[in-house]
């Protein structure tokens, strides 16, 4: 090969190199252009991305402002709007007699001071409410019978009629109402339950005092309400003649309150015609009774009835069996043991509000369950000071009556004074809890 081809040759190689470092740097300058272009269009999209959620965020911000103004403006309509409701069964929570007795003046002393005591209640009432609530009363009887048993009762006089003592209740106030149900024997049972469940369900009512405690057909209304913690703090078990049994099982579940100077004590179908103004004065304690007293420890006042020999003939108390730790008479009527203790301890505990169950069982079940209780706590009672204070909560009747079988029951199951007792209709105990045989078995 010649030298001008050679040369030539040479030429084309170099013209190659150089070519393909062309084509190189030219394929390099592109894929650069793609990528800034990607990066271009990515940096594009999260700038528009970025826009977006700040859009989306002060839209959400001025959401949330006009929700939170939207909530603060309905919880001050709803403190504006808020209640609470006392539901009463007129015909099993029968108001206190000399109120009744008064006409259309004790009307209206009822209505303001029902209303009295429901403030002063939520005013201590250990959950918050509104300073402002507005109380609601509704009663709801049968009016024909309850004024036919108040005349056979000889609470009221013939010539007197139950429509003044109703006229002035609803006069009284303008948020207290006396309803006639009718004369049908559910009508008051079911307006009381529709009101109670409309009331319930009503997000402006803060509580609803529930007055109807001894008909166990609110047994299957309230117990429902029981398993439910929000619901049953909002419940509260007005107190008066004691509670139906199968409500006194449930009755701890809830709080309860007494207006004393408000309701009767008892039903009026247990109160019996006085024959007599004068108790009749208490013959001398069975030997077996005060036998059992005589073991009491010395240098203390035995504090028991005398039992009366003329008693009223009682059926035996059926299917209730000698539970262990239960003293019973040959009816099978519950007996409380005797206590001995000193009467300046009792003086001194009546004064106070002690928790019976704290300083005698040493745990309450109301600050357990709900975090509060109403009645003082404190250091425990020393042991010789239980019998005093045992004997002031016999002072309150049991529920369960003479078939209690409850061994280290609190309450008491025969009235304090016995057959001695002046306080006839008035008094908290039935009839039947007054001339009970103490004689143990």
């Amino acid at each position: 090969m010649s030298g001008p081809q050679v040369q030539l040759q040479g030429l084309k190689a170099e013209w190659d190199l150089c070519k393909s470092h062309d084509d190189k740097k030219h394929s390099l300058i592109m894929s650069l252009f793609d990528h800034i272009e990607q990066q271009s269009k990515k940096l594009s999209d999260a700038e528009a991305e970025l826009h977006d959620k700040k859009d989306v965020i002060k839209m959400t911000r001025d959401k949330v402002k006009g929700v939170e103004e939207q909530i603060q403006a309905l919880q001050l309509e709803k403190a504006r709007l808020v209640f609470a409701s006392v539901v009463i069964d007129g015909d099993c929570m029968p108001f206190e007699d000399e109120l009744v007795k008064q006409g259309m003046n004790g009307g209206k002393n009822t209505a303001s001071l029902l209303k009295q005591a429901v403030e002063e209640e939520l005013r201590s009432s250990p959950t918050s409410t509104p300073h402002q609530v507005q109380v609601i009363v509704r009663v709801y009887a049968n009016v024909k019978g309850l004024a036919k048993t108040y005349k056979e009762k000889e609470i009221l006089a013939e010539s007197t009629s139950l429509d003044e003592f109703i006229r002035g209740f609803n006069m009284g106030d303008a948020m207290c109402d006396f309803v006639d149900a009718g004369n049908g024997k559910e009508c008051s049972d079911e307006k009381v339950k529709a009101t109670f469940r409309r009331d319930l369900a009503d997000v402006h009512c803060e509580r609803v005092f529930f007055g109807g405690t001894a008909d166990n057909g609110y047994a299957r209304l309230l117990g429902p309400f029981a398993q439910h913690e929000t619901d049953r703090r909002r419940i509260l078990l007005l107190e008066g003649p004691p509670f139906a049994q199968e409500l006194a099982d449930i009755k701890d579940r809830f709080r309860t309150v007494a207006f004393d100077k408000v309701f009767r004590s008892q039903k009026l179908g247990n109160v019996k015609r006085r024959v007599s103004s004068h108790p009749t004065p208490p013959d001398t304690p069975s030997a077996d009774y005060a036998m059992v007293v005589a073991r009491a420890p010395p240098a203390v006042t035995p504090n028991f009835a005398a039992a009366a020999t003329t008693q009223q003939q009682r059926l035996p108390v059926a299917g209730v069996p000698v539970t262990s730790g239960v003293l019973r008479n040959k009816m099978g009527h519950r007996v409380d043991a005797p206590l001995s203790y000193s009467q300046q301890d009792f003086a001194r505990l009546s004064a106070r509000k002690l928790c019976n169950w704290f300083h005698l069982r040493g745990s309450c079940p109301y600050l357990e369950k709900y975090g509060n209780c109403q009645h003082e706590h404190g250091r425990r009672l020393p042991e010789e000071q239980w019998p005093a204070l045992r004997a002031n909560a016999r002072r309150t009747p049991c529920s369960f009556g003479l078939s209690c079988n409850v061994a280290d029951c609190l309450y008491g199951h025969r009235c304090p004074h016995g057959d001695n007792c002046a306080r006839g209709a008035q008094c908290k105990f039935p009839p039947d809890m007054h001339d009970v045989d103490v004689k143990i078995v």
